[in-house]
């Protein structure tokens, strides 16, 4: 099986960093700054717009780019502290890995963070790619990315999984038609993820090797 994941929320609990890299911006620009329960309802759709939400509403948009980059330079030094593996996951996608299964991160998060943490967290090739958002590619749910792992890999889409806990992500699959599978333990919502959702990472791995 070929299987493609999403990193934060689904793998990664970053909202610690997150949240503390925006707020430090924030302060700053001298803009007001957000508990981490509102934070978690920003994340999923890139950097840019994590910092449109966070800023005042009517705030003028070359406001949310300044913000967008003093973000990303707070990140840069926070996120190694502020990040963590869900529990489980580490076991689960080395198991996956040695049962060769071939696996892909596929994230709406600048593509040299994308790339570090998964280097941090997964040494070696334990993913044959990673794909943060970058000017190749629409951020998700558009399936370009998406279509093109499908392309690389030679495969219809029925003969890949989407893994995500988001409904961008579940947009995503469907947008690529390829069957999805949601996990509970994100940053949003499990009523958005359709019918098959994961409550932990013991049945995510069953409900992987139940589709191969």
């Amino acid at each position: 099986m070929h299987l493609i994941f999403d990193l934060d929320g689904t793998l990664v609990d970053s909202l610690a960093g997150i949240a503390s890299a925006l707020n430090r911006a924030l302060e700053s620009l001298g803009l007001p700054t957000h508990p981490e329960s509102a934070v978690t309802t920003f994340i999923g759709k890139g950097s840019l717009e994590l910092a449109r939400q966070a800023m005042p509403s009517g705030s003028p948009d070359p406001l949310a780019h300044e913000l967008d980059a003093a973000f990303q330079r707070e990140y840069a030094d926070q996120w190694k502290a502020g990040s963590h593996l869900y529990p489980g996951i580490d076991t689960l996608i080395h198991s996956l890995h040695l049962d060769g299964h071939q696996l892909a991160i596929l994230s709406n998060k600048p593509d040299a963070f994308t790339r570090e943490i998964v280097d941090h967290f997964f040494p070696g090739d334990i993913f044959t790619q990673v794909l943060g958002k970058s000017e190749r590619f629409a951020r998700k749910p558009a399936p370009d990315a998406a279509c093109f792992l499908l392309d690389q890999w030679e495969i219809p889409p029925s003969d890949a999984r989407f893994i995500g806990d988001s409904d961008v992500d579940r947009q995503t699959a469907e947008n690529a038609h390829i069957p999805f599978i949601g996990v509970a333990w994100g940053y949003h919502s499990a009523t958005g993820l359709g019918d098959t959702v994961a409550e932990n990472s013991d049945q995510l791995g069953q409900l992987l090797r139940g589709s191969a």
